[in-house]
């Protein structure tokens, strides 16, 4: 199967050098590796150093949305349409600098209360199947970030990026999913994804889909 979700990918690595780094680095991710930061996955992969993770995530050129898009419907195709369920769920990246994006002093789950993180808002496909992440969208945090061009331009933020709050973002990627020919009667999700006054889902199919009772919706 990781073969031929690579296959499906490939040609978004124009060049055999970044496409062979996707390769290896996705291996590590996979693998039983401790720390999946550069270094580990690096040594992971038989080099010697971390230059070939690091160029493929700071300096090579592909389309990480295009590559999402393939995967996205890779899942669809191999999970089908039983009974399929959108689930939406955040999570949180410790991380001790300030400089990576959206990151701030702020509570997650990883960690169970406040600590410094980013955090993403992550939608999954599940079905009678299986299930897979198909979408993800980082949180921005309005003030620290959002209000800071400076800062937003270090991290190399498009100006395109605004900021929205994480109902929001679960609603693009719904709107996003249905749009892309994902069927799905239910959508589930925390309390906070399910009482958001004021955040309209950009599209009559995503509210329509945000608004299905859930027996699964956890308090």
């Amino acid at each position: 199967m990781f073969n031929q979700v690579m296959a499906r990918i490939a040609g978004r690595f124009r060049r055999v050098e970044p496409r062979a780094a996707a390769r290896a680095y996705l291996l590590g991710l996979l693998s039983s590796v401790e720390r999946k930061n550069c270094w580990q996955l690096a040594e992971q992969a038989g080099h010697t150093r971390p230059g070939p993770m690091q160029r493929l995530l700071r300096y090579a050129r592909w389309d990480a949305d295009a590559v999402r898009d393939d995967l996205r419907a890779y899942a669809a195709e191999h999970l089908g349409a039983d009974g399929s369920v959108l689930v939406v769920d955040e999570t949180g990246f410790l991380k001790k600098g300030r400089s990576s994006a959206g990151v701030q002093r702020q509570y997650t789950g990883t960690a169970g209360r406040i600590e410094n993180a980013q955090v993403g808002v992550f939608l999954a496909l599940a079905t009678s199947r299986g299930r897979a992440l198909i979408d993800r969208r980082l949180y921005l945090p309005e003030h620290s970030w959002s209000n800071d061009p400076e800062r937003r331009t270090a991290a190399g933020i498009p100006e395109t990026v605004q900021f929205a709050t994480k109902p929001r973002l679960a609603s693009e990627m719904i709107a996003a999913a249905l749009e892309a020919g994902i069927t799905a009667s239910w959508v589930t999700g925390d309390e906070a994804y399910g009482q958001t006054p004021g955040s309209a889902p950009p599209s009559r199919r995503a509210a329509s889909a945000m608004s299905s009772p859930s027996p699964a919706r956890r308090g």
